[in-house]
């Protein structure tokens, strides 16, 4: 069968082997016929009972759930019955009318399919419990938290309002305290007030007697003054009289003294003048005496010079034995011619 399911097209079969089939299928759908009619009809309310979520039920009643899994196990086993019976009478249809097993075939994809499918959801299934637990984990956490969170802002919001009727009444007592020292610096300010009152009407008589005081100082100094300018004035007028006779005596110093500072200027130019004569003579006479000194000290250098020349050459002749230093020759004896 695994071999007609994985063909497309399945080749069909002769005469004799679709009678012999049908022959094995009539035996086989005979049996199952029997097999069906021992099983009982489930009820209405069994086919109501889920056959693999027990999970509604009480779990202290383990005999109802026993019956729960037997009248469900008993309706899964009728209803394949019931199934099989389909599949064979439509698998005998098949064989009479084409001698093919696709009825089979395509049973067998449905079940695969379906098996696949039912992998495919259990495992969606498993990760959406994973995901819920964590959900649910998660709930539970932010539910504590929150719990928590709660608890923590009544705890404060309980200090909030113990602090702001501690501040009530630190306000309350301030406010108390403040009015009262408020009354008590006023009083001390208006018995201040009053001493200074006093102490600035004294201050003010006082100021009146030192202006009258001033004011009497004030006529005897203008008086006093008056008369001083007069007396200044007619003082002022001798002395510019006395300025003016003394200017002109002055003047007339000034312009002698100026006479005679001309006069001496020349006779300073007339000295200045000699002066230079002098100079450039002296200046001259110096220079003559120190070229006749320079050619002195020339004559003198020559002649120390010939002399050293003249002793050098000298003795070069003595050495030499030349000029007049040149020794005299002794002449020689003939000697005798001897006979032979």
């Amino acid at each position: 069968m695994a071999t007609l399911a994985a063909d497309d097209s399945p080749a069909a079969f002769s005469s004799p082997e679709r009678a012999a089939i049908l022959a094995m299928l009539e035996e086989f759908t005979d049996a199952l016929a029997i097999y069906h009619n021992t099983l009982k009809k489930p009820t209405k309310h069994d086919n109501d009972i889920p056959v693999d979520d027990t999970s509604c039920l009480d779990a202290s009643s383990s005999r109802e759930i026993e019956d729960a899994k037997e009248r469900a196990a008993s309706v899964k086993v009728y209803e394949n019955s019931l199934y099989i019976r389909r599949i064979m009478e439509e698998l005998k249809e098949e064989i009479r009318d084409r001698g093919t097993f696709e009825v089979v075939t395509r049973e067998i994809e449905t079940i695969l399919a379906g098996e696949k499918e039912e992998e495919a959801l259990l495992t969606e299934q498993k990760r959406l419990g994973e995901a819920a637990a964590e959900l649910q984990r998660i709930i539970e956490e932010e539910s504590l938290a929150n719990e928590k969170e709660r608890r923590r802002l009544l705890m404060e919001l309980a200090e909030e309002q113990r602090s702001v009727e501690k501040l009530k009444l630190i306000a309350d007592a301030e406010v108390k305290y403040v009015g009262e020292w408020e009354r008590a610096r006023y009083e001390q300010i208006s018995l201040r007030c009053d001493m200074e009152i006093k102490k600035f009407e004294k201050i003010l008589n006082d100021c009146r007697v030192r202006e009258r005081n001033e004011e009497r100082v004030h006529d005897a100094l203008a008086n006093f003054l008056i008369q001083e300018t007069t007396t200044l004035e007619g003082t002022r007028k001798e002395w510019e009289e006395r300025y003016a006779r003394e200017k002109e005596v002055y003047e007339k110093e000034i312009r002698q003294l100026r006479i005679e500072i001309e006069a001496r200027r020349k006779e300073l130019d007339d000295l200045k003048e000699e002066y230079h004569r002098n100079q450039e003579f002296i200046d001259a006479y110096l220079k003559e005496k120190e070229t006749v000194r320079m050619a002195k000290e020339v004559q003198e250098r020559m002649e120390k010079s010939a002399i050293k020349i003249e002793a050098w050459w000298r003795g070069v002749m003595v050495r030499r034995k030349l000029g007049p230093y040149r020794p005299v020759e002794k002449k020689k004896k003939r000697q005798s011619k001897t006979k032979k």
